[in-house]
């Protein structure tokens, strides 16, 4: 038990030092000089659309393209000012200079986890108008922020074979490993700051794996971890749209669809305070508030299938 402990020590003390040292991942140009930030945005399924970035000295945000099958995305960033804070969608990650940052759930939580920011509002805003020496506290918070991570999720990080890896600057294959996991277990934010995360397929469909608040992972509770089956298992549902962005300006409505072997379904909002939408036809209601919140479609004839839909709300013009 004594060895174990110190080995345990030894490694975090290690994970500090690499993760304070490079932050990022190695590489960071093109083989010419151009200092580039890159990585993978993905959330489960490859994200699209854009990822956008802000330097610490709050010059005009940057945007590109996201590959839709893959998640990649790339900036070139000359002449721009370190710490870099990037999103897509509802999500957010941090960078200290040219190399790989990926955008996911996790890197969302170690961002918030490292300010603190208590809610999305709070992160939207620094976002929005960054302070460079704030931004620079930020990143050097990051290596306690991955210890947090790694110490109250470390049950479901080894459950998917991700228990070492940093999810930041970790190679991202969309279907494997972190990607997996975020295939299996989804993460709603309600106004309050708030985070959820719940399984949402298979047998274990709807148990909820972690909750607590936002900037605070080491206050969080961890829930039931199973262990993923072999082959990642098939609803048989497909929601449409299975992302939907809203600006919390009045009220908002979208009409989901269900289709697939295993319709028609229930619907239900996962989140609390996530809005409402009719049981039987799918019409969904936004709530006037910041946040990203789950839709569910549970099938009538097998309540163990189930699929998800996004609902990311954004305010003042950023469309998260």
């Amino acid at each position: 038990m004594k060895t174990n402990t110190i080995s345990r020590a030894v490694y975090l003390v290690l994970a500090v030092v690499v993760f304070t040292l490079y932050g990022c991942g190695g590489g960071g140009g093109d083989g010419g000089g151009t200092p580039t930030v890159s990585g993978v945005a993905s959330s489960g399924a490859p994200m699209s659309g854009l990822a956008f970035l802000k330097d610490s000295a709050n010059n005009p945000e940057m945007s590109t393209s996201i590959n839709a099958q893959s998640g990649a995305f790339s900036f070139n960033v000359s002449g721009k000012t370190a710490p870099y804070m990037l999103r897509a969608g509802t999500l957010y990650s941090i960078c200290n200079g040219p190399g790989t940052a990926n955008i996911n759930p996790l890197t969302h939580l170690m961002v918030a986890d490292a300010a603190p920011f208590a809610n999305m509002s709070s992160m939207n805003s620094f976002y929005n108008n960054p302070n460079g020496t704030q931004m620079g506290t930020i990143f050097g918070n990051m290596s306690t922020a991955r210890q947090h991570l790694q110490l109250k999720m470390q049950q479901l990080l080894n459950a998917y074979g991700v228990a070492t890896v940093d999810p930041i600057t970790v190679p991202i294959v969309i279907g494997q490993g972190m990607d997996r996991m975020f295939d299996d277990v989804k993460m709603s934010i309600d106004a309050s700051g708030n985070v959820s995360m719940m399984y949402v397929n298979g047998t274990a469909a709807g148990t909820a794996v972690y909750s607590g608040a936002m900037g605070n992972m080491s206050g969080g509770t961890m829930g039931i971890v199973v262990t993923p089956p072999t082959t990642p298992p098939v609803s048989g549902i497909t929601i449409t749209p299975s992302l939907v962005k809203m600006q919390v300006t009045g009220t908002q409505q979208q009409q989901f669809t269900a289709t697939g072997i295993n319709t028609p379904v229930t619907w239900s909002v996962v989140t609390a305070n996530g809005g409402t939408i009719d049981a039987t036809s799918g019409l969904y209601t936004g709530p006037n508030a910041q946040g990203m919140f789950l839709v569910k479609a549970t099938s009538i004839a097998d309540p163990t299938k189930s699929a998800t839909a996004t609902v990311q709300m954004g305010s003042g013009g950023m469309m998260m």
